[in-house]
């Protein structure tokens, strides 16, 4: 027959074996957790490095066109074609504003 100590003995190993395995239980939890954390950070940064390539072939061709609209709107101007040079003038704030937000966006991810 087992004596009150070795009881108390028993019950606080199987209290600690209970509270190793909840914890046990918990690490594996929190590490699938950051696993799958992990992937998502993975697939949105490989995204974001693919999108570099054509933001900054955007930005050259943009700023390429910018040049040509100025080269047109000095001659509308030199011509008095007021009516191309309305024209001229919305492509340009256009061009510009494509411009803008094409550097934010790469400053960011730089």
């Amino acid at each position: 027959m087992k004596t009150t100590l070795e009881r108390v003995y028993e019950a606080l190993n199987k209290v600690e074996l209970k509270s190793e395995k909840i914890e046990l239980g918990l690490i594996q939890d929190i590490e699938a957790e950051i696993s799958n954390a992990g992937k998502g950070a993975r697939k949105g940064i490989d995204m974001i490095e693919a999108s570099k390539k054509p933001l900054e072939n955007s930005l050259k061709q943009n700023e390429n066109l910018l040049k040509k609209i100025a080269k047109t709107k000095k001659s509308a101007i030199e011509l008095g074609a007021n009516d191309v040079l309305k024209k001229v003038q919305k492509f340009e704030t256009q061009v510009d504003e494509n411009i803008k937000t094409i550097d934010k966006i790469l400053s960011n991810i730089y």
